[in-house]
């Protein structure tokens, strides 16, 4: 039996918590991310091992790039608002892990009991993952509770995501979903 941890995720987000703090309501939680320097539309990720690319409307952030996370918002943010389009504001945050003899992804009850989300609901597999939404804590104040959340086999890595929004972004409603599934979509394996 395999046993999922999800600790990289869960410290990944509580450091995007503490970098993200600052004004706190609707899009002002991303002025720190006002340079056009600091914007990617896709990145390698996982030592080579993935290739993450950006849904339409939203960028990479360039600082907080790891191996394993990364954070993306809507392109107005990094100060590309030509690329931004009509994207709804949100806040997207990536994780890989390398995944070893495992036989199935995490159901969204596991990542639920894992990351102590609540209220799981409206799971639909697409590609090679499963979206969900879920209420847990925000990672910055403006964010309702009320989040999609996916994961996602990429190659050899499993992908997680989160997609945070204000109440009224329409990020935080079906939209959230296609985000969402955009990425998996996009996501490739690396060579």
């Amino acid at each position: 039996m395999t046993t999922w941890i999800f600790k990289g995720p869960v410290s990944a987000l509580a450091l995007t918590s503490l970098a993200a703090c600052g004004e706190g309501q609707g899009p002002s939680f991303l002025k720190g991310l006002s340079a056009p320097s600091v914007a990617l539309s896709q990145a390698d990720m996982a030592f080579g091992a993935v290739t993450l690319k950006a849904p339409s409307g939203f960028c990479i952030d360039k600082s907080s790039l790891k191996q394993h996370f990364a954070l993306m918002a809507r392109c107005d943010a990094f100060g590309v608002p030509s690329a931004a389009g009509t994207a709804p504001v949100g806040l997207i945050t990536v994780s890989f892990s390398a995944i070893t003899d495992v036989p199935s992804l995490p159901s969204p009850q596991d990542t639920a009991k894992a990351m102590d989300l609540q209220q799981v609901s409206d799971p639909i597999e697409v590609e090679t993952g499963v979206i969900f939404r879920a209420t847990g804590t925000v990672p910055v104040e403006g964010m309702s509770a009320r989040h999609w959340r996916a994961t996602a086999q990429i190659g050899t890595q499993l992908m997680g995501l989160a997609l945070f929004a204000p109440e009224d972004s329409a990020a935080a409603q079906d939209e959230g979903r296609s985000i969402l599934s955009a990425v998996i979509a996009e996501a490739s394996a690396g060579s």
